[in-house]
């Protein structure tokens, strides 16, 4: 039986510890230092992750710059499970800690009419801002969920369904934190402005404000009841994130392995199902035990270790944040962040402001006119063909590729005619999964030999198909040729190749022996390639492949004898062999259609 992907390893724990330590320490400085909303703990565990990547500290204990290699250093595979596991539990913890006592009759009708205008609306407008500069899609659901739900709580949830880099998650992050001080600095003064008293004030701040923290800071900036209100209608938004979630979730569902069977529960993250549970725990909870001793005692230690995840996680983050990506990525993203947090704004603002006049007809106007407009803007922008000359564009440009974009890319080049070798080639080059799309192939039931499974997570209609082969630490596969080209690369683990070549019938040498780099293209060309790999390191490796088309013949399998230890040979050494038909799935001709998952969940 193998372990659990949320057990850690014994790899797992030099960056899962170092992202922790830094975690606690941001958590440990911002609750020493006295409070004030201009500094979040989630903030201040990015920054300081990144202080730590981007100075002479880092190289000191041994963390190296990101680049496209998935293992720099020892560090990685821990930064790995904590921006995928521990992001997973927190976001679960999270649940128990939706408070619903806040609301009042009264208000939770002007709170929905509100949030239903303002919410999506703020959605079209971040992803029509988002296209128009070429913003990938994941970026802007970050943006549009930060800002629509609860900041950073939302971006850290969001980022596993919407597949998203852990660099744009970091962005995110940092900007929705920017666009909350700027609140803190505003909204005082433009209530102020158009008269509204402290209590519809607070309200408008809880519904327009990114962070809970300061969205609560901003509400007692306006005295009052303007705390209290501040609190209720942002809470009611953090509600909001479960269905936003299903939402997102089926939105990007696209972007999963080929599957033989697909439905809702197949699409739904499993960790959703979890902040479910324990927020409507919650809520019966706060009703039937109510003030208890044990009962807060237990709510103050779950508060506690959300925040010691969430940090954790903020850390891991800043610590794959090379400043020269967000450099490069910052002035985008700050531009669409800033729109979706001043739309935000607004609609909020002259619908809170005719509803404090008793215009009830022109609350519903501003609402009705935000949905128009930001959905006019967002189909615009949002069409297939020019989401996919978008796609194009940044392709050329040499940027990254999820597995989903890579799918699309691979799509739209068959249509137009054959896949020539330099397209592959670069698909394979600029491909770089992102959070959870490589959860599936750990999890695969589909043996491809002793100690390997595998997917096919694209099966195009000329024979090419893209597959994920994740082998378990120690194995090694036979001298095998396949029955197909194949262009590949290594991701993550140590992977060690060693090429035979024929000498005679029955006679092969040792040629040559390498650890294969991470992001190096290897390219087998078919039957005449003799090979074998041996995953060398402590913990899985996975490699990504893109396998042409079946030559019509089985692969081939070639048995020493007598029996040798394959690794123990030198360069140049011999070998007597007999030949044989590969045996393994996926090697006797078949295709890749065999990489078809009987059944997939997305957690």
């Amino acid at each position: 039986m193998r372990r659990p992907q949320w057990v850690p390893t014994v790899p797992d724990l030099q960056g899962l510890g170092l992202a922790l330590a830094v975690g606690a320490v941001s958590l440990a400085l911002t609750r020493a230092l006295p409070r004030t909303a201009f500094l979040s703990e989630v903030l201040v565990s990015l920054v300081l992750g990144a202080v730590v990547l981007n100075t002479p500290l880092g190289r000191a204990i041994g963390l190296a710059l990101p680049g496209p290699d998935r293992d720099p250093d020892n560090y990685a595979p821990g930064l790995r499970f904590t921006g995928t596991w521990v992001l997973r539990l927190a976001i679960i913890l999270m649940g128990l800690k939706v408070q619903t006592s806040f609301f009042d009759r009264g208000e939770v009708l002007l709170i929905a009419c509100v949030a239903a205008a303002a919410l999506p609306s703020t959605f079209f407008i971040t992803h029509a801002l988002g296209a128009s500069v070429g913003m990938r899609r994941p970026m802007a659901d970050l943006l549009a969920a930060g800002t629509m739900i609860c900041g950073a709580s939302a971006v850290n949830a969001v980022a596993p369904v919407a597949r998203a880099h852990r660099e744009e998650q970091a962005t995110a992050i940092a900007v929705i934190s920017l666009f909350s001080i700027v609140a803190l600095l505003l909204f005082r003064p433009i209530a102020a402005a158009v008269g509204l008293d402290s209590t519809l004030a607070g309200l408008w701040s809880g519904l327009a404000v990114n962070d809970l923290s300061s969205a609560i800071a901003v509400g007692a900036q306006m005295g009052g009841a303007g705390e209290v209100m501040a609190t209720a209608s942002k809470s009611a938004r953090v509600l909001l994130l479960a269905p936003a979630l299903v939402s997102f979730s089926l939105l990007r569902r696209e972007a999963g392995p080929v599957t033989a069977k697909t439905g809702l529960w197949a699409t739904l993250p499993g960790f959703l199902f979890g902040y479910v549970i324990l927020a409507v725990a919650r809520a019966v909870g706060d009703r039937l035990i109510g003030p208890n001793p044990a009962y807060d005692t237990l709510l103050t230690a779950n508060s506690f270790l959300v925040d010691l995840c969430v940090v954790t996680v903020s850390a891991g983050m800043g610590l794959h944040l090379a400043l020269g990506r967000l450099l490069a990525s910052g002035p985008r993203a700050i531009l669409v962040g800033g729109g979706g947090s001043a739309w935000m704004a607004t609609v909020t603002l002259g619908m809170v402001v005719a509803e404090a006049r008793g215009a009830h007809a022109a609350t519903a106007l501003v609402g009705g006119a935000a949905l128009v407009v930001g959905w006019i803007l967002f189909r615009e922008t949002g069409r297939a063909e020019m989401q996919e000359r978008l796609l194009v564009q940044r392709f050329e440009q040499g940027a990254p590729l999820s597995l989903g974009e890579a799918r699309q890319i691979l799509d739209r080049a068959e249509r137009e005619g054959p896949l020539s070798d330099a397209l592959l080639r670069r698909v394979i080059v600029q491909l770089h999964p992102t959070i959870g799309e490589l959860i599936p192939i750990l999890d695969s039931p589909l043996p491809h030999g002793e100690g390997c499974r595998w997917i096919t997570y694209w099966e195009g209609t000329s024979g090419w198909a893209l597959v994920a082969i994740a082998r378990e630490p120690g194995s090694t596969t036979p001298i095998h040729a396949h029955p197909h080209r194949l262009l590949g690369k290594a991701i993550e683990g140590v992977l060690e190749e060693l090429r035979f070549r024929e000498v005679a019938p029955g006679d092969i040498a040792l040629e040559s022996r390498a650890v294969l780099g991470h992001e190096e293209l290897v390219e087998a060309d078919g039957l005449s390639t003799l090979h074998v790999v041996h995953s060398a390191g402590r913990r899985a490796a996975i490699d990504l492949q893109l396998r042409g088309p079946e030559t019509g013949r089985p692969g081939r399998i070639l048995v020493a004898t007598p029996p040798v230890d394959i690794l123990s040979l030198a360069i140049g050494d011999h070998l007597h062999v007999t030949e044989a038909c590969d045996p393994r799935p996926g090697h006797g001709g078949e295709g890749a259609r065999l990489g078809v998952v009987p059944v997939t969940r997305t957690r």
